[in-house]
């Protein structure tokens, strides 16, 4: 009998004991959560004050209004994310308030910020990318905002509605390849050349 008692709380102790580590090893998973945790949210305030700098440098570097914009400011509430524009007096400028041009400009900042901010070079599809901008907006953004955006940038714009040849010839310079996009009975893609761009009925480049 005490040998069978014996056996009996030495298997109770084994499995005491094993019941002991897997307890040290719950907690320490906690733990490495908890820091796992709050690195999450340590890089995701980084990014946000990186983002937050991004946005407010391009529109300054876009925007014919000094001053306009005066601060960016990002909030995060658990996965969705909300973007406030601020004026001298930290008042929110509500995004509708702001003409079309303005949208859009407000629309390439964020858009080059997120590139930047990814680290990934994406390429990068717009459309329509000149149609609410004014002359001096449209050049600003084709010289020193479009080539930089991403490595690789596709533009849609309708010619000499959204592309003027004047706006083409600053953009040129940064051009790999050119599209005609015709749109009839059937839709097609075909290669063109920047001779035969303003000399054709183009849809679409």
């Amino acid at each position: 009998e005490l040998t069978s008692i014996n056996r009996i709380l030495s298997e109770i102790e084994k499995k005491y004991a094993a019941a002991a580590m897997e307890q040290k090893k719950y907690n320490a998973t906690l733990g490495l959560l908890d820091k796992i945790n709050a690195l999450i949210v340590k890089i995701k305030q980084e990014k946000k004050f990186a983002l937050e700098h991004s946005i407010l440098q391009g529109l300054k570097q876009l925007m014919h209004k000094e001053g306009f914009v005066q601060k960016v400011r990002v909030r995060i509430e658990e996965d969705v994310m909300d973007i406030d524009l601020l004026d001298t007096e930290q008042r929110i400028i509500e995004k509708d308030t702001l003409s079309k041009g303005e949208q859009q400009l407000y629309a390439t900042a964020l858009l080059k910020a997120l590139v930047d901010e990814s680290g990934i070079a994406f390429p990068v599809f717009i459309d329509s990318p000149l149609q609410k901008f004014d002359r001096s907006h449209s050049q600003n953004v084709i010289k020193n905002f479009y080539p930089h955006v991403s490595e690789q940038v596709v533009l849609f714009p309708l010619v000499e509605k959204e592309l003027t040849k004047s706006e083409f010839k600053l953009l040129q310079p940064q051009i790999s390849d050119l599209y005609r996009i015709s749109n009839t009975q059937t839709s097609s893609i075909t290669p063109i050349t920047a001779q035969e761009l303003f000399t054709e009925d183009v849809a679409h480049v």
